[in-house]
């Protein structure tokens, strides 16, 4: 019985160290290989998108337009102007015609340095200022690169306010002087006074400084010609930076327009008058083309050093007074 008991015991002992065995074999460290894991972090490529800043785009510009103005304010009487010489189809000497003297006559307008003014056009070409009328003005003076060829020529004045905005008639009263005259001897008249009549004003040459804030002035003056649906329009087309396909404007109502939001560089303006049916009308200066140019930087001319004039309706400010002076004792 005993021998059986150690037999039984000696039997389990020899299991239970198999079992143990097959434990131990099966959680073995696997076998290390001959290359080292590195424990140092992957270096990749950097990402360039995400290190990279944004590049600040440019500020878009507001469009260049072509907008109605608003008038300025009329005066409560209409000025009055006349071209005293030459007189209506009077015949200059060629030799003699460069030195003849323009003599006008304005009544109602105030001309102060820098302030109101006529603008006096001869053949349709840019105007020239002039601040007193009853000084001498030669007609070689008006444009110096013109010349005063032999035949027809036709010189037009108006009055203008220190923004350049002309006066526009009043009721009937049409503050506007229109002569011909020839030069050497008389000719075919290629401009009747009963033409329809466009005259370019402004803009023109060098727009220097900030542009108002309204927009740089565009001006024309008409002579018999009514604007207005089914009469006649000035059609205006516009090229330059910010323009360069071309703004246009139809103009069926006669007062100031602007360029509004101009940038700096050479622009074309163009006036047309149109008849009722959208068709040029004939005449010399009917479809007039003019360069001018605009510089922000620059600064502003000093006949443009003044305030704006206020629109209608509005009363233009009280010059400051002196003060009093104190009394004597």
């Amino acid at each position: 019985m005993i021998r059986s008991h150690s037999i039984l015991l000696i039997g389990g002992i020899f299991m239970f160290a198999l079992g143990c065995g097959s434990d131990q074999r099966t959680t073995e460290e696997p076998i290390a290989t001959s290359e080292p894991t590195s424990t140092e972090p992957t270096s990749t490529a950097p990402d360039t998108a995400a290190t990279t800043a944004p590049t600040a785009q440019e500020p878009q510009l507001p469009p260049v337009e072509l907008v109605a103005g608003t008038p300025a304010e009329a005066p409560p009487k209409a000025p009055t102007i006349a071209i005293k010489a030459p007189t209506a189809n009077q015949v200059i000497p060629a030799d003699k015609a460069g030195d003849f003297e323009v003599k006008l006559d304005l009544k109602g307008w105030d001309v102060p340095a820098g302030g109101n003014h006529v603008h006096l056009i001869l053949d349709g070409r840019p105007y020239k200022r002039i601040d007193d009328a009853k000084a001498p003005i030669k007609l070689k003076d008006l444009d110096p690169s013109y010349t005063l060829s032999e035949g027809q020529h036709v010189l037009v004045a108006f009055p203008s306010r220190s923004t350049h905005e002309s006066v526009k008639p009043i009721g009937k009263a049409v503050p506007l002087a229109v002569t011909s005259f020839f030069v050497g001897k008389k000719g075919e008249a290629t401009w009747k006074p009963t033409d329809p009549t466009l005259v370019y004003s402004r803009p023109k040459g060098a727009n220097d400084g900030p542009p108002p804030s309204e927009g740089i002035l565009v001006d024309f003056y008409l002579a018999n010609v009514e604007l207005g649906d089914g009469k006649h329009s000035v059609e205006a087309t516009l090229t330059g930076p910010g323009a360069e396909q071309g703004v246009k404007a139809s103009i069926k109502s006669w007062g100031p327009w602007r360029i509004k939001n101009p940038r700096d560089g050479a622009y074309k303006l163009r006036l047309a008058l149109l008849d009722k049916d959208g068709k040029p009308v004939p005449g010399a200066w009917n479809d007039t083309t003019r360069d001018f140019t605009v510089n922000s930087k620059a600064p502003p001319p000093a006949d443009h050093a003044h305030a704006p004039e206020p629109p209608a309706g509005e009363k233009k400010a009280e010059p400051a007074k002196k003060p009093e002076p104190a009394p004597k004792k």
